[in-house]
């Protein structure tokens, strides 16, 4: 572990390791900077006056056992995320009930099906698109207030069948849910001042009002679909797989428990999914500007599959979704991205009976304490990448005779097992059509120099050599830094 105080605990480690970064360089950031003191790929640190002990984990052996454990998520992830669901959620159940919801919504997800609802995504990337086109004209803006609407439209049209057209004006059910976020933190959750002497909880109430009235309002339409008409979106499948369970256990349990029950999981859906596919569609922008010969190549394939008139990738789409899947070049650059910017990790609570096994064979007991897979430091070991630091799209279509190869289990950008991101096929398809539509119409590059021009640093501004840093929001995950400040120019 870290130096330790026996006045201040890990505290002084900490505060240290802060200094020379950002203020508001992320959690994972500070704790990558850490683990590199440790060999082993395992270190305790006391977070002590914030949280307890945390176990930290950077190898793929590790993140693999605490997987198999099966360990629930700790109190300080479940009551934010119930507060910006508006109950237990995926994200936070276990067990059973867990296993039951997980099981209503996996068909919905299966890349068979989401594939199919392809020609919706299209529809919602056209109007970012034409927000790229007309919206800001050659000046200097931050992307992320254009990528995180594409998200939450693409989401609702894909999960609700439904059209918020948030990319064209303000829409209460995103507006309220972003308000969730901001008013949700662990330090507001967890200061008893802060969350009882404050207007905090008549904010919470009044989006949870807002947003159930929304939501409850889409699975009512849902519930009205005429059989012979069925949506495909996927709570209209989740439905028809609750009343066919119902049927099979004659249980009587009502609609309307389902559409209590179901709103958070839609919630869930909007929460997880915004800021993690924004965030990297953003930096598959950022990491091409960077990488010319990268860029040549995506445009390339683009040409060769969807047409050598780019205007028309979105009609070559919807004549014949499985085209998205004979983009392998552009699979690979996402996940090239995912691996260098990963925008979300695991975090486990330890039990008396539940231990890692270093790599060194060493035995880390997990009882009293949280169990983070830190996927930043496991995506930036060298002893599992090969040019860890380098933008190398190409590791991901090499044979496992080549060094680049990726080690089995080393990249988690979505984790493993049956509690793996539901959502990653949505991502990685929204990520793969945005791509298509957009890379070979426009330039997007970074305008930091002139952003820091306008708005002066007084602390560092880079994390591990890039100005685009991941940056903390509160419980609204890991943002790229001030928005992503760019230039959007239509090509020729």
């Amino acid at each position: 572990m870290p130096e330790f105080s026996l006045l201040a605990g890990h505290f002084g480690t900490l505060k240290k390791t802060i200094q020379g970064m950002p203020s508001d360089a992320t959690l994972h950031s500070i704790m990558l900077k850490i683990s590199q003191q440790f060999s082993s790929g395992i270190f305790y640190i006391n977070m002590w006056p914030f949280s307890g002990t945390w176990m930290v984990v950077s190898t793929p052996s590790a993140a693999s056992q605490i997987q198999k454990l099966n360990l629930t998520k700790p109190v300080i992830l479940r009551r934010p995320l119930e507060t910006v669901t508006g109950g237990p959620s995926m994200m936070s159940m276990h067990g059973e009930t867990w296993k039951k919801w997980r099981a209503l919504f996996n068909p919905g997800f299966n890349p068979g099906y989401i594939i199919g609802l392809a020609p919706n995504i299209t529809d919602e990337v056209a109007t970012f698109w034409l927000s790229c086109a007309k919206g800001q004209q050659g000046e200097v803006f931050p992307l992320e207030s254009l990528t995180t609407r594409l998200t939450v439209d693409s989401i609702c049209s894909v999960v609700l069948d439904t059209q918020l057209h948030h990319q064209i004006k303000d829409h209460p059910l995103a507006t309220a849910l972003q308000r969730q976020i901001d008013w949700t933190t662990f330090g507001t959750t967890f200061n008893p001042l802060k969350r009882y002497l404050t207007i905090r909880p008549l904010v919470l109430w009044y989006n949870n009002k807002v947003m159930d009235r929304i939501i409850g309002g889409e699975v009512d339409r849902a519930c009205r679909t005429p059989p012979d008409h069925p949506s495909k979106s996927v709570i209209s499948l989740a439905l028809r797989e609750y009343l066919q369970e119902q049927a099979s256990t004659n249980s009587t349990r009502s609609l309307a428990e389902f559409k209590r029950l179901v709103a958070p999981q839609l919630r869930v859906f909007l929460f997880a999914g915004r800021n993690t596919t924004s965030s990297t569609l953003i930096y598959s922008y950022y990491l091409l500007a960077q990488h010319p010969e990268v860029l040549a190549k995506i445009r390339a394939e683009h040409e060769d599959v969807l047409g050598a008139d780019p205007a028309e990738a979105q009609g070559r789409i919807k004549e014949d979704v499985q085209l998205l899947n004979k983009l392998p070049y552009t699979t690979a650059v996402i996940k090239e991205t995912l691996r260098l910017f990963p925008p979300s990790a695991s975090m486990r609570e330890g039990r008396p009976d539940a231990e890692i096994i270093g790599e060194d064979g060493q035995r880390y007991p997990t009882v009293g304490c949280n169990v983070w897979t830190l996927t930043v430091a496991l995506h930036h070991n060298s002893d599992y990448w090969d040019q860890v630091e380098n933008f190398i799209p190409e590791r991901w279509l090499v044979g496992p005779e080549d060094p680049l190869y990726p080690v089995k289990g080393a990249w988690r950008a979505f984790e493993f097992g049956p509690r793996s991101c539901i959502g990653q096929t949505l991502a990685m398809l929204e990520l793969r059509i945005a791509l298509a539509m957009t890379i070979r119409q426009f330039d997007i590059t970074p305008a930091y120099d002139e952003w820091d021009s306008i708005h002066p640093a007084t602390t560092a501004k880079e994390v591990n050599g890039h100005r685009a840093y991941q940056a903390e929001r509160g419980a609204g995950g890991a943002h790229t830094a001030d928005g992503f400040p760019c230039r959007v120019k239509e090509r020729c």
